[in-house]
């Protein structure tokens, strides 16, 4: 047994050396596929040619492939898919997608892709050609309670400049130069008939409010102001609003 043992520690000796034992050659770096990362620089630009059209624009992401955007209203849903191998615009990918509604606002987003999945996306909002609703109403009664004042805000959103075709351009929000048009009508509640109707434009509405008077009411009697806005792309039924005006307590 131990002649055994020492021929084979004999077998590992060479020339008074120990025979070195081969290693496993080292694999070759193998590059990790990535879930992609979040496209930036998104950014959404009406069209100056046709307002039915939105340019949207952002910079590549780090491994993917190809770009799903998405395009809705909250009612309905488009879907747009963009290769990676599509050509740039300055560094940037550009599509045009539809948003043909005025009266809608239309929330875009885009994500990247690949083999292994998609990455976070990002959403930007592409507001109405034409305006939203008046804002901070109210209605009261003066000392002669058959005379009455209905006053109004500005809208949040008075929409683009230009209508009711072609391009649309962008207002300056510090000094608006849009008019909005105020369609007014009068109703009496009770038997909901129409009182009386007028129109008012306001160009460059800032901080101000609008008002108006009516006289010649029944003090025993409610009554609403339907007001509805417009600007050159139109107006919008959804954007209708009503202020109401109380009868005089018995």
């Amino acid at each position: 047994m131990k002649f055994w043992r020492h021929t084979a520690m004999l077998g590992l000796a060479v020339a008074g050396g120990l025979l070195a034992v081969p290693q496993a050659a080292s694999a070759a770096p193998v590059s990790v596929a990535e879930v992609p990362s979040t496209p930036m620089g998104v950014q959404q630009v009406r069209s100056t040619v046709n307002a039915s059209q939105t340019d949207v624009y952002w910079k590549p992401a780090a491994h993917a492939t190809r770009y799903r955007v998405k395009v809705t209203d909250g009612s309905t849903i488009t879907n747009y898919l963009v290769q990676g191998t599509q050509a740039q615009v300055n560094g940037r990918y550009k599509l045009t997608v539809a948003t043909a509604d005025k009266c809608a606002t239309y929330r875009i987003t885009v994500r990247a892709e690949d083999s292994l999945g998609q990455g976070a996306s990002v959403s930007v909002v592409e507001k109405s050609l034409a305006p939203t609703i008046v804002t901070k109403a109210r209605a009261y009664r003066a000392a002669d309670r058959t005379r009455a004042t209905f006053e109004m805000a500005t809208p949040q959103w008075k929409g683009y400049l230009g209508g009711p075709t072609g391009g649309a351009r962008p207002d300056n929000l510090k000094a608006p130069t849009i008019g909005v048009t105020l369609n007014l009508q009068l109703v009496r509640i009770i038997d909901k008939k129409v009182i009386t109707t007028t129109t008012a434009t306001q160009s460059g509405w800032t901080n101000a409010k609008f008002s108006k008077i009516f006289t010649g009411l029944d003090p025993k009697r409610a009554y609403y102001l339907k007001v509805t806005t417009a600007n050159g792309w139109g107006t919008c039924t959804r954007q209708d609003g009503k202020i109401k005006l109380n009868a005089v307590p018995n």
